[in-house]
């Protein structure tokens, strides 16, 4: 265990690994705090990276590193590279980008994780208490650092308020004294099994949030879901919720823009935390009814020739794939692939859905994969290409169908991100009409 108070000393040497936008954020924080750190990154700069006074290396990693009382490992790095199984035999204490801005937080902090719908949710959460005036910071994976947020509160360009932070697994791996008002897990479903030994190991990655919940918090979790109901039942202060929270509340549905039972639980979710803060019944129905869904979320794009078109670039596995079919009952036609993050079997999703999909058009690097899985059973066609592979989808619309661009799987094939690809498919949809 590390001692915080002796790590906190401006004598300790760190080491941070990885110069994304957390290891930046990080090494800003921790040079303000008055640090000796060394930043290591195996790849090459990027333009818009300023390393001025910032102790580094690029290009890859060196015994520098090792020079360290504590290393900041950033999420995207796995755990099985040299650099990291060198630093444990050296018995140099590693932890999150999370873990150590959670040492100089000045506000309290919830902390939200789950497979599925998270950024959809801390969004949400975030726009709720603003409305309420708490003075919320949203950080995390959500795509702001936490040591960003940190900086910018004991910096004094933030007031004191409520930081609420997107947690992924990969964050949640290296936490030890992460301390959290509310710790609230959405759901837990197969994910990265491409970086986890086992469905075993990556929920234990999920469930180490359980750990980070002050003696007074509250733990608020989903008791729709299987998983959470076998491991959180004999904890203390526990609020479960479920999306029959919702169908029963004072909240209109057909006026909610938020679509889908899985966004129902979302904002079930948020409906607990928000009672915990006492928040106004009024100002939170207003802010549900005026909360759009985010980019590349189930997102409607536009209606062409009677079928309404939405971008779910975001699904990248196979349960967020269900989810967004779940939310519909209209005729579908698909367009699926991308990197397979695990041997998926798209078939059972498919032949669950088998009345109401009527064609697949599969893409991307595991497109053939899938196209083979399903090909006996369903309507579909392989095209490697993701431009060629939308202009197949649509030509088989007919009028008062659903067009449905939910992935299924990572982006890296063909894409920088599920954004990028999100835009790609929302460039190619606006160019039809």
């Amino acid at each position: 265990m590390i001692n915080v108070k002796k790590i906190k000393s401006r004598n300790t040497k760190i080491g941070i690994l990885g110069a994304g936008k957390s290891g930046l954020a990080v090494s800003k924080l921790a040079e303000r705090l008055g640090f000796n750190f060394f930043l290591s990154d195996s790849g090459l700069p990027r333009n818009e990276i300023n390393f001025n006074e910032i102790n580094f290396e690029i290009g890859g990693h060196s015994e520098k590193i090792f020079n360290s009382d504590l290393i900041i490992k950033s999420p995207g790095i796995p755990n099985d590279i040299d650099i990291i199984k060198k630093a444990v035999k050296r018995n140099i204490p590693i932890i999150s980008e999370v873990e150590f801005a959670s040492w100089f937080a000045v506000s309290p902090i919830i902390g939200l994780t789950g497979t599925n719908g998270k950024t959809t949710t801390v969004n949400l959460i975030y726009h709720i208490f603003s409305n309420a005036g708490l003075n919320p910071m949203l950080g995390g994976n959500v795509g702001i650092p936490f040591s960003e947020n940190v900086y910018k509160e004991i910096t004094g360009k933030k007031r004191e308020g409520v930081h609420i932070l997107e947690l992924s697994s990969f964050q949640l791996e290296h936490i030890i004294h992460l301390s959290l008002e509310v710790a609230c897990i959405l759901n837990i479903s197969m994910d990265h099994l491409d970086r986890y030994d086992s469905f075993e190991k990556y929920i234990d990655a999920k469930l180490n949030i359980l750990n980070t919940v002050k003696k007074n918090g509250f733990i608020v979790y989903n008791n729709n879901d299987s998983i959470l109901n076998d491991r959180i039942s004999d904890k203390n202060n526990i609020i479960p919720f479920s999306y029959s929270n919702i169908k029963s509340s004072y909240l209109n549905l057909n006026n909610i823009p938020l679509k889908g039972e899985h966004n129902q639980s979302n904002i079930a979710a948020a409906l607990a935390i928000s009672k915990i803060y006492n928040i106004n019944p009024e100002i939170f129905a207003k802010s549900i009814k005026e909360f759009n869904p985010l980019p590349h979320r189930l997102e409607y794009l536009l209606t062409f020739n009677n079928t309404e078109i939405y971008n779910d670039s975001k699904s990248t596995n196979i349960d967020a794939m269900s989810v967004a079919i779940d939310a519909f009952n209209q005729n579908i036609i698909m367009i699926v692939g991308g990197i397979d993050k695990g041997k998926t079997d798209f078939l059972k999703i498919f032949q669950k859905y088998s009345s109401r999909i009527s064609y697949v058009s599969c893409y991307g690097k595991s497109g053939q994969t899938i196209f083979n899985q399903i090909k006996n059973h369903i309507k579909s066609k392989y095209i490697q290409d993701f431009e060629n592979s939308v202009f197949d989808a649509v030509s088989q619309c007919k009028g008062d169908d659903i067009l449905l661009f939910s992935p299924g799987c990572a982006s890296y094939d063909q894409f920088e991100n599920y954004i990028d690809r999100g835009n790609k498919f929302k460039e190619i949809i606006f160019g039809l009409s």
